[in-house]
């Protein structure tokens, strides 16, 4: 790892736990224990810093996701354990992003195009592969279903824009959600791995 790959990294896990607001360059220098003006030697600028700051998040959000597939039997399973961890840390996502649409708003815009550029590819392949495998009927629009699902995903985890009936967790509402989606384009093959894996969520408790 560089100088300055490890200054991002770790200027990463800063804007993680302390907020993009509150983590100022005096801050990274002292923790790093470099000077300010050896940072702005390397990054220019605070943007710049945290543009790279921010790739490293979602890098590392995109390796955890990796590791999660790996153990996954087949596409669909694959679908289902990147969409929960998605859940699962959008508050922190969430939180950060709307930080830097607040504060930085040309970062986040680089971000945003970026992130859906290879969010969309990476859906892309696993709904291609879920057809080639027999899951996923073959005559589906997959661009269509690519936007159809990573808007309404967005509007639980991202923009959570979505009207929930009363006394459902949004947890819950994105698993029912996320799932009829899929059931909507499986095949029977699909369907079955589908409420085989509903049914083991539900056995553990989940």
């Amino acid at each position: 790892m560089t100088p300055k790959e490890r200054i991002a990294e770790q200027t990463m896990e800063m804007l993680v736990t302390q907020g993009i607001k509150s983590v100022r360059m005096d801050d990274i220098a002292q923790r790093l224990g470099i000077s300010k003006r050896t940072l702005y030697e390397l990054f220019g600028d605070k943007e710049s810093l945290l543009y790279l700051a921010m790739v490293c998040y979602f890098e590392r959000n995109r390796r955890r996701w990796a590791e999660l597939s790996e153990a996954a039997p087949n596409v669909l399973e694959r679908l289902f354990l990147v969409l929960n961890d998605v859940m699962e840390h959008s508050e922190t996502s969430t939180r950060m992003m709307d930080n830097l649409r607040k504060f930085y708003p040309a970062v986040h815009g680089r971000l945003m195009r970026e992130g859906s550029e290879k969010n969309r590819a990476d859906f892309r392949q696993m709904l291609e592969q879920g057809i080639a495998d027999g899951l996923f009927i073959g005559n589906i629009d997959v661009e269509l279903a690519i936007t159809v699902l990573y808007y309404t995903a967005s509007a639980i985890t991202v923009r959570k824009d979505m009207m929930l009936p009363e006394g459902i967790s949004e947890r819950s509402a994105f698993t029912q959600i996320v799932s009829t989606f899929f059931r909507g384009i499986s095949t029977a093959e699909g369907a079955r791995i589908i409420d085989e894996y509903l049914a083991r969520r539900q056995a553990a408790g989940e």
